[in-house]
């Protein structure tokens, strides 16, 4: 092979750089990029280039690190040559290197052991920073099989180190209040705020997570229920407390802050107080879990925490902490502790007074601000000035009373009643209430003009009865914890309420419409269109309809209709006004029955999507669709559902259904996680509800494998973080599957997954599976194969027996095998000269055996004849061709060298 730069570059000097002192005491062919096999010719070839890609590095720029380390190798290659000289030149030499190497790396492979086992078999666990660093104390080189050799024998498991977060997320002056409040409620994280009724340990080095409870959770939902619930209680000072504790949460969540760093962020902030204050590592853990971390996630957390020592702060200290920190009334207070003389004072009270000029500039820009009618930009400029002083309390108090922006995008559907919604204003504030008025004709000007329709907290009201025909305006102002109200936001409409609870009938032969018109009704219009939905409401035959139903009896069976509906109403002045339309859809068939033989089943990943496989039986002349939602359907089985009611269920699972012996076959994909799939079977009189499956599609583990040592296969794989359980199956040829449920616990006490095997090939495949409040769901199945267990093959090569033979040329083969196999290739070469073959084309072809099979326990001969010509020394072996699946022992080298 052709030396290659990039590649030695990156074996030999990468591992180098930074390294101090002589170079460590390893494989000299590594430094040398000497290969087995070489001769004289291509180790002089060889040893030619190395030492002038060395001379090349060693003249770069003193910068570069590589070319210290050419440097290095130029005078530990002079003094070689010094006391090897032209040994350098021959291949037994290499070899006796080589051999030396493996002496001394097996000791140096046991120190490595016993430094990795003293330092972390405390916790089971080394990082690959810690990993690199105790390695780099051994002046020895370890490839990568020889460090996972080292890490097991440790009987420790490599971890890659969490980032801890350097902040909560919060803004200082919430997160400060946060503190204040837990403390004052008595919980230490806000997970026991959120769930004070937990007391399994928890996790949150990968998000939070409880083992054996994945229904508790940290988000914005679970937060406002715990609100609700404290809204509810008797007060106090802890509910105080708590509920002000909640607020302060509930706007981190909108504004995006993720809960769990906010609850990792806190127990790592008390830790780091430990290790700042000197504490062992194993108190530190025991302080994660007194926090309520599991002991595996709290030793994770400490093994990745930096060891850093506190110094002990200065008065010019506090102050610069204090302005970072945003406390400048605090800061400007404690500049009077600065001695006079000290260098920095005068610095410091630039600072202070720069940050105090910073603020009179923000608030003559809110006044501005305020006076354009621009209350958003007015609370950022507050909001900003607060940052550089969140301890003055008068800014503090600006922001109170300081009016919200006025809501948004108001939006009016009519109807009985007629429902208006709008926008939360564009504000950082949590708490408003609304005031929602109507007018006749424009909006009210004023929160206390017109008709009060509702005042609430929530962004929605309903107007119960709106003059109908007539133009309305409408009005919604805000107000925050000060009261004063915004300016509004208004939207004009004409109140014509459309038909409601439509209901369809079909049969074969004709179509039945009924509907709940509004009071003021006096008349509906119904128009047809076959095959396709009205472009608008004049579109299609016009029906004959009374006010609240009609029968069409000019249909045909097995065509699809469509209906508007369209309400007409009297203005104030008699004109007539209409409404939007309705469209519903009949189609002329044979009464449906339920689809009671769903089946859904996960077949593969598709990326962070599943694809799954739906079918069901076909009924003739009836079109069955499928729906996916998060939620049982509302309708119990068997049930008649219309066009407006499932629309506002789930979404339409798409696709062309397929013929699959005798079943009709839907794939598509879907997101992970739990899902209902309705089947509804569209027929003459109505869309009839199936019976739903539940069906859970959980993503898939990811690099699974299968490791093979003799009768043991040790399986691995990287767990998603959903995922608790899986499911292992182990197949084999002629034997029932065994198949298996391992835990994540388990998996990582065990550190993996471990089964028996037989000397047969096998195939593992792993289903995730995720618990959850419905029930499991299965990931679809990744699979690996597992190598059968190689055969083994011990020879010898014998002089045949007799005083005649004694100067033949003849040889004997003495196969023996240690269990059943088989081999495509047996192989005899004799190659003259001190170089051993390691190849079968390495030598001279003396025997060839082909398609030989052995069983175990079994020895086989096979004579040869050695050439007369061959001069010695020669080596004679023996090689399987190919080797796959075969391990050949060599006898003793008396045997091999001639």
């Amino acid at each position: 092979m052709e030396f290659d730069p990039a590649r030695y570059d990156r074996e030999v000097i990468g591992p180098l750089r930074g390294r101090r002192g002589r170079l460590p005491d390893g494989d000299l062919r590594v430094r040398y990029a000497v290969e087995p096999g070489m001769d004289r010719a291509a180790l002089e070839q060889r040893l030619r280039k190395v030492r002038t890609y060395w001379n090349q590095k060693a003249s770069g720029p003193a910068a570069q690190a590589a070319t210290g380390v050419c440097k290095r190798l130029l005078a530990a290659d002079e003094e070689l040559k010094r006391t090897a000289g032209s040994a350098m030149l021959d291949p037994a030499w290499w070899e006796q290197q080589a051999t030396a190497y493996r002496q001394r790396a097996r000791g140096a492979l046991d120190g490595l052991v016993r430094d990795l086992h003293d330092s972390y078999g405390g916790s089971g666990r080394v990082t690959p920073g810690q990993l690199a660093a105790i390695v780099a104390h051994h002046q020895a080189t370890f490839d990568h099989d020889q460090l996972d050799q080292a890490v097991r024998q440790a009987k420790l498991v490599v971890v890659e180190p969490v980032e801890l977060p350097a902040d909560s997320g919060m803004e200082r002056t919430a997160y400060r209040t946060l503190t204040e409040n837990l403390g004052i409620a008595g919980a230490s994280t806000i997970v026991h705020l959120l769930h004070p009724d937990l007391r399994e340990p928890f996790r949150l080095c990968a998000g939070f997570a409880v083992p054996g409870r994945p229904e508790l959770t940290l988000t914005a939902e679970v937060v406002r229920a715990r609100s609700a619930a404290e809204n509810a209680a008797a007060d106090s000072p802890v509910v105080r407390a708590r509920k002000a504790a909640l607020v302060a949460l509930r706007t981190a969540a909108d504004r995006g802050v993720a809960l769990a760093g906010i609850a990792l962020f806190q127990v790592a902030e008390q830790v780091r107080q430990g290790r700042a204050a000197g504490l062992a590592d194993r108190l530190l853990v025991r302080t994660a879990v007194d926090l309520g971390l599991t002991p595996e996630d709290a030793e994770l957390l400490v093994l990745s925490m930096p060891a850093t020592v506190s110094a002990t702060t200065t008065p010019a200290d506090q102050v610069r902490e204090l302005l970072g920190q945003g406390e400048l009334r605090t800061a400007a207070q404690r500049l009077a502790a600065v001695p006079a003389e000290h260098a920095d004072r005068e610095t410091l009270r630039r600072e202070i007074a720069a940050a105090e000029q910073r603020v009179v500039e923000l608030l003559d820009q809110v006044d501005q601000a305020l006076a354009a009618d621009r209350e958003e930009a007015a609370e950022q400029l507050l909001l900003q000035a607060l940052a550089v002083a969140t301890d003055d309390d008068a800014l503090a108090a600006r922001l109170r009373r300081l009016r919200p922006p006025p809501p948004q995008d108001l939006r009016v559907h009519p109807g009985a009643p007629t429902v208006l919604s709008w926008a939360r204003p564009a504000t950082e504030r949590t708490e408003l209430r609304y005031r929602v008025v109507r007018g006749d004709g424009d909006p009210p000007a004023t929160p206390q003009a017109g008709t009060l329709v509702a005042e609430t907290t929530e962004p929605t009201a309903a107007d119960p009865e709106p003059p109908v025909g007539a133009h309305c305006g409408y009005a919604v102002f805000a107000a925050g914890e000060s009261g004063a109200w915004s300016r509004a936001v208004t939207a004009t409409a004409l109140l014509t309420p459309p038909v409601g609870e439509v209901t369809v009938l079909a049969t074969p032969h004709e179509v039945t419409l009924a509907w709940r018109p509004h009071p003021a009704t006096v008349a509906v219009r119904v128009r047809r269109t076959e095959s396709r939905r009205p472009d608008d409401a004049d579109d299609g035959v016009l029906l004959r309809a009374e006010l609240t139903g009609l029968t069409d009896t000019t249909v045909q069976q097995g065509h699809d209709y469509h209906y508007s509906l369209v309400a007409v109403y009297r203005d104030p002045v008699g004109r007539q006004v209409t409404s939007a339309m309705v469209v519903v859809t009949a189609a002329p068939r044979p009464r449906a029955r339920p689809v009671e033989s769903l089946t859904v089943e996960p077949v593969r990943a598709v990326g962070n999507r599943v694809r799954v496989r739906i079918s069901w039986l076909p009924q003739p002349g009836i079109r069955v669709r499928i729906r996916r939602a998060d939620t049982p359907p509302p309708w119990p089985v068997g049930a008649t559902v219309h066009e407006p009611a499932l629309d506002g269920y789930g979404v339409e699972v798409t696709g062309a259904p397929a013929d699959a012996d005798g079943r009709c076959v839907l794939e598509a994909d879907v997101p992970q996680g739990f899902h209902v799939y309705l089947p509804l079977a569209v027929g003459g009189e109505g869309t009839i509800v199936g019976r739903p499956v539940t069906q859970g599609t959980a993503a898939p583990v990811e690099r699974l494998r299968a490791q093979r040592a003799g009768d043991q296969v040790s399986i691995s794989w990287v767990w998603p973080g959903t995922v608790s359980l899986a499911e292992v199956t182990h197949a084999r040829d002629g034997c029932p599957d065994e198949v298996f449920q391992v835990s994540r616990s388990r998996y990582l006490h065990e550190k993996g997954c471990r089964l028996t095997a037989d000397d047969r090939p096998a195939r593992v495949s792993v289903v995730g599976i995720a618990v959850g409040p419905a029930g499991r769901s299965r990931s679809p199945a990744v699979c690996c194969d597992v190598p059968g267990r190689p055969g083994r093959l011990a020879y010898t090569v014998e002089r045949l027996a007799g005083l005649r033979n004694r100067f033949s040329p003849r040889r004997a083969l003495a196969v023996t095998a240690e269990r059943d196999c088989a081999v495509a290739h047996l192989v005899v070469v004799a190659r003259a000269g001190p170089v051993l073959p390691v190849r079968p084309d390495q030598g001279r072809e003396l025997l060839r055996v082909s398609d030989v099979e052995f069983g175990a326990g079994q020895t086989r001969r096979f004579e040869f004849d050695l050439p007369r010509e061959l001069s010695r020394p020669y080596w004679i072996r023996c090689f399987v061709d190919p080797p796959a699946g075969v391990v050949l022992r060599d006898p003793p080298v008396d045997q091999l060298k001639v």
